[in-house]
């Protein structure tokens, strides 16, 4: 599948930054990428993909989209009015969704919302956001709201070499190879006069104030009618972690896919195996 172009889209009172694969003609499909990536996340995936058109967003706050506004928070409800919306610009009535990490969360819990917009749902290395009980709440809200308080927009961390904030992704959150973390890099960085920082929004790595509670997850999941893939790595995020045991009895149609790999598979090494579960499945 042939990369198309690179382009902003106009959503929901906000520019994404947009790429776009395959024929304009295709079935349409959003791409929604992980935290703190963006979407140069399906540089290695995409051209292996079928007749799709396929088009995957930098979610708000990431690569070339633009930063919610002061004294906003990331919630995950606002993620998923932004992909409702791009499609809407996009004039997809139905699409089929792709979703990794973050994006897997967020596609899942926009399948159960708008199932009717959602024809098949593919998630790699997702399955839900975190969940909390309530006996924790006010702590995790007042901690949050602290947080807030001391965010400085025009304070940044500036890496003096472009191989060194490489370096420094290679290592952040997941562990990526060289290669994946250029690729990241590409739209994650900005080029300033005494070096490179990171272009997303440190407010990223803020605790949310906003956590459901796992039975309105379970709820969520369970109104979801589209087929669903889900792909993991061997040596990605531990199941636990995702509530994967407890979360997949909630859905009548889904089908469990294991490779080698890693939380990046579909970008770091794995590429062509995971294209081929996902043609397979879309088709």
């Amino acid at each position: 599948m042939i990369h198309r172009k690179d382009t902003t889209i106009y959503a929901n009172g906000l520019n994404f930054g947009l790429k776009s694969w395959g024929d304009e003609s295709g079935i349409p499909t959003l791409g929604l990428h992980g935290w703190l990536d963006n979407a140069g996340t399906y540089d290695k995936l995409a051209p292996e993909l079928g007749n799709l058109n396929f088009c995957a967003i930098d979610m708000a706050g990431h690569g070339f989209s633009d930063h919610r506004s002061l004294g906003s928070h990331y919630y995950i409800t606002d993620y998923i009015a932004d992909a409702i919306a791009v499609a809407d610009s996009l004039g997809w009535p139905s699409f089929n969704l792709i979703g990794h990490s973050l994006g897997a969360n967020v596609s899942l819990m926009l399948a159960g919302i708008f199932p009717e917009r959602v024809k098949k749902l593919v998630l790699i290395e997702g399955f839900g956001p975190h969940t909390r009980p309530a006996s924790v709440a006010a702590s995790q809200i007042r901690s949050a709201v602290a947080k807030m308080k001391t965010y400085k927009p025009e304070r940044h961390l500036v890496y003096g070499e472009w191989n060194t904030i490489v370096d420094k992704r290679m290592v952040g959150g997941t562990v990526v190879s060289r290669q994946a973390a250029e690729i990241l890099c590409q739209r994650g960085t900005k080029e300033l006069a005494d070096g490179w920082a990171w272009r997303s929004d440190p407010r990223l790595r803020y605790f949310s104030p906003l956590r459901f509670p796992e039975e309105e997850i379970h709820l969520l999941i369970n109104a979801v009618t589209a087929p669903t893939c889900l792909i993991l790595g061997d040596e990605g995020i531990p199941l636990p972690f995702m509530g994967l045991d407890t979360r997949k009895g909630q859905l009548s149609d889904l089908t469990i896919e294991t490779l080698p790999g890693g939380h990046h598979l579909h970008l770091d090494g794995q590429s062509g195996e995971v294209a081929s579960l996902i043609n397979k499945f879309l088709d």
